[in-house]
């Protein structure tokens, strides 16, 4: 018995969900388009669009094992290990400090060491160093300029290993940011989700009757009659009209 009830009164709150829900469809779909849309207006007009340039430098690991001069399968390992080594002396205030001055001080030494990232390349010999920049010419002069930069770099620095450029940057030609359909989808859905539990929640924490519907959806109590409305202004026959109905 408490389990037919239990059913029952989850059967009677997925229902009445649904029906709030029907009741403030429009509203919600109304909260749902203008969030969308207020978040696409704001990134298509005040976000600046920003563009990525990436170059890819090849490392070897500068350790023969014979006079013929080989790369044994240690030397590659220790290649792929030197990425992360390699990495942070493209950051370093010496190396960003030659970019400025080849780029005549565009773009600031802060400027670069927050935006340039570097990786390994699906964990080969090989990685990546890209730049953002809301110029897209920008992005792709700094990149070819530490590119140029990093060869003599490196080995000055890691006398273990050398560095090659294996691919140089071009100009991006489609930004990175802002992703205006993601964000906007976000947005939408967020402005459905959070309008549709906020009307639902209103609705079921609100107890108070308004009609006779009211009371036969939440109570099984059958309802005997009801009082009219009668307003001060009404003549006597409209009065009359109104008990008779």
């Amino acid at each position: 018995m408490n389990e037919q009830e239990g059913r029952q009164e989850i059967t009677i709150s997925v229902i009445q969900i649904l029906r709030i829900l029907k009741k403030f469809i429009i509203p919600i779909l109304i909260i749902t388009i203008v969030a969308g849309a207020i978040v696409f207006f704001i990134e298509s007009t005040f976000v600046k669009p920003k563009y990525e340039a990436t170059a890819m430098i090849y490392v070897q690991a500068k350790k023969f094992t014979d006079e013929s001069q080989t790369y044994s399968t240690s030397d590659l390992s220790v290649a792929k290990q030197l990425v992360d080594t390699y990495s942070i002396i493209l950051k370093t205030d010496e190396v960003l400090e030659e970019v400025t001055q080849m780029l005549q001080n565009q773009v600031t030494v802060d400027q670069l060491y927050k935006t340039i990232t570097a990786k390994s390349v699906n964990n080969t010999e090989i990685f990546s160093i890209s730049y953002t920049d809301t110029n897209p010419e920008r992005a792709r002069d700094v990149i070819n300029a530490l590119a140029e930069i990093a060869p003599d770099k490196i080995k000055d620095v890691v006398k273990a290993g050398e560095a090659s450029v294996v691919q140089r940057a071009s100009t991006p030609k489609n930004p990175v940011s802002p992703k205006k359909l993601r964000d906007t989808a976000i947005a939408a859905a967020a402005g459905l989700v959070g309008s549709a539990f906020i009307f639902v929640l209103v609705a079921i924490l609100d107890t108070r009757i308004r009609s006779v519907e009211d009371l036969t959806e939440n109570f099984n109590f059958p309802v005997l009659g009801s009082i009219p409305t009668i307003s001060a202004d009404m003549t006597i026959a409209e009065k009359e009209e109104k008990e008779d109905e």
